[in-house]
């Protein structure tokens, strides 16, 4: 699946001179009718990932800690971070 931004829609409308009226008429549906993906906060992140009790194996630590930091690096690309 790919994500765009609004300002990509925009652009990509211009692009395509379609109208800015238009671009901006589908933009207030856009808002109206679709629900946006919320992408998680580190402490949603950290809250989601695996229960690892205090004696548990290093091993296990290692899938909690494996998680956070790949559930933070998949947001952050997704936001067009370079990490």
């Amino acid at each position: 699946m790919k994500l765009y931004t609004k300002e990509m829609f925009l652009t990509a409308a211009e692009k395509c001179e379609v109208s800015m009226i238009d671009a901006k008429h589908i933009m207030k549906y856009i808002d109206e009718y679709v629900t946006p993906i919320e992408l998680p906060s580190d402490e949603e992140i950290e809250m989601a990932a695996p229960y690892v009790p205090r004696d548990a194996h290093d091993y296990y630590v290692g899938d909690r800690d494996g998680f956070i930091e790949g559930a933070k690096w998949m947001r952050d690309k997704i936001q067009g971070g370079e990490k």
